[in-house]
């Protein structure tokens, strides 16, 4: 076939996938749209360590139905972390408990999960929901999610989950553009596009953005209170960090690791390794970053996953019980040697450089 003829057929396949897509999410839509319309009473929730994406897009959701006059409540797994207490409604977000709220969870009409299709990424709040007899949906857009949720409002193309909230409150009207759900969803997807830096970023998002800005959000004091407004505990533990890098494979993989000592002698919490993971792709040459976190508490190990395009590390994720986008992942090991981990993610590099760089 002729390159051209070739290219044509490409693009006609493309399209054609677009559209079913797009299909779908229009069906999705309608759906979710019929469930939370005729529903009074609503629960939502988000994967546990929440980012600005996850707790952005719960509290714009809850501005909107409690707009509509509906009983929208947001349990967590965890607090908010410091960084997203500015968000509006971050108050009313409720560290669950489940001698004090399963009730709230049975009792309600629906419920929704953001930026996760993964039970068992909600912690606490897990079992409730996955026993409730309430219909569930599920708004996200990272790759195969779990067969647990009635409606699956997900886009795999969009940048953040904030933006698939906002396509939704499009979609079924009403008082969606408010400041406060603007600045909520504004925060979601400068999180998860790294102020719109990283290659999730299009073009269809910067128009968001620009009428999320236009709703009354101040971009120079949103960037500081996401990325300037860190204590200099954490900077202690960033700087002590850093001094460790260690690069493998030829310069092609770069490892961070935050072992538990670090932050025992610098004072810094576990929502202070917001942003660890993007440092891994700083240096010249790398094509996987790996970061790998001893938690406090005996927690166990956390493990983000980054890589420059053409390496799916969402697979590499999922080897170690894990999941998120093709270049930035990660997975939660409830036990685990630090260095044994280390060992066998190297191990594991070394194959994913093979089979998916020149």
């Amino acid at each position: 076939m002729p390159r051209q003829k070739l290219r044509i057929s490409v693009l006609f396949q493309q399209w054609r996938k677009h559209r079913v897509e797009q299909r779908d999410l229009t069906s999705a839509f309608l759906q979710a749209q019929e469930l939370l319309c005729r529903s009074q009473s609503v629960v939502i929730t988000t994967h546990v360590h929440p980012d600005g994406d996850g707790i952005g897009s719960a509290l714009a959701l809850q501005h909107y139905l409690r707009s509509l006059g509906k009983g929208a409540v947001c349990f967590l797994h965890s607090p908010v972390p410091g960084p997203l207490r500015f968000l509006p409604g971050a108050e009313d977000i409720m560290s669950y408990r489940s001698e004090e709220h399963a009730w709230q969870v049975a009792a309600a009409d629906v419920i929704v999960v953001v930026d996760t299709g993964e039970l068992r990424r909600l912690g606490r709040v897990a079992e409730s929901v996955e026993y409730a007899a309430a219909p569930k949906v599920i708004i996200d857009h990272h790759l195969e999610p779990q067969p647990f949720a009635d409606v699956y409002v997900v886009d795999a193309h969009a940048s953040a989950t904030g933006e698939v909230v906002w396509k939704l409150l499009q979609f079924m009207g009403g008082p969606y553009r408010t400041p406060e759900i603007a600045l909520c969803l504004y925060t979601a997807i400068a999180t998860d596009t790294g102020s719109f830096s990283y290659s999730n970023t299009s073009a269809h998002v910067h128009r968001i953005a620009a009428e999320l800005v236009e709703l009354g959000v101040e971009v120079p004091w949103v960037h500081e209170q996401l990325f300037q407004s860190w204590s200099l505990s954490r900077m202690h533990l960033l700087g002590e960090v850093l001094a460790n890098m260690e690069l493998y494979h030829g310069g092609r993989v770069c490892l961070l690791v935050v072992p538990r000592e670090s932050f025992l002698r610098t004072g810094a919490l576990e929502e202070d390794i917001e942003g660890f993971a993007h440092y891994t792709l700083s240096v010249r040459g790398v094509q996987i970053g790996l970061l790998v976190v001893e938690l406090p508490l005996e927690r166990g190990i956390k493990i983000s996953f980054r890589s420059r395009q053409g390496i799916p590390v969402h697979r590499f994720a999922a080897e170690f019980g894990g999941g998120g986008h093709e270049y930035a992942a990660g997975a939660h090991l409830p036990e685990g040697n630090v260095q044994e981990v280390c060992h066998r993610l190297l191990e594991r590099a070394v194959v994913y450089l093979r089979d998916f760089t020149a």
